[in-house]
């Protein structure tokens, strides 16, 4: 079901790049964390920021290991985030509404977040990026 919904949106972001001005390709890839996928619903976001001035700055969600964004031609820095909820309850040490917070985990490593290293060039011909990033 997810490979269908994935096509149909992947066709439809195609279909859509004929309008006036840069084109904005459909850019698609995975994201594994050790050989495993990231994300799950809107709880991991890949994020493409231009680095050359040619082309836009875009994210998306991940999910399932899969992300689909809409870029321009360009070179871009690509970061990372995955914030994961544990289960254990956290308590402030402020009283008040809001005491109690759900504790959060980064699981992508910090290498790969907003000072990230990672680079990709976007043309027509360069479409597809997948990622196998490492925890160590």
């Amino acid at each position: 079901m997810n490979k269908i919904l994935f096509s149909f949106l992947f066709i439809s972001f195609l279909t859509c790049a004929c309008n006036s001005g840069p084109v904005n390709y459909p850019v698609a890839g995975t994201v594994l964390l050790d050989g495993k996928p990231v994300g799950a619903k809107d709880d991991a976001v890949i994020r493409f920021e231009t680095t050359d001035n040619k082309g836009n700055t875009s994210e998306s969600f991940i999910v399932e290991g899969n992300y689909l964004v809409k870029l321009t031609e360009g070179n871009y820095k690509v970061s990372l985030t995955w914030s994961k909820k544990t289960g254990k309850i956290l308590k402030s040490k402020i009283a008040g509404p809001g005491q109690e917070t759900e504790e959060v985990l980064q699981m992508i490593p910090a290498k790969y977040g907003p000072q990230s290293e990672l680079k990709v060039d976007i043309s027509a011909k360069n479409l597809r990026h997948d990622f196998d990033l490492k925890s160590k």
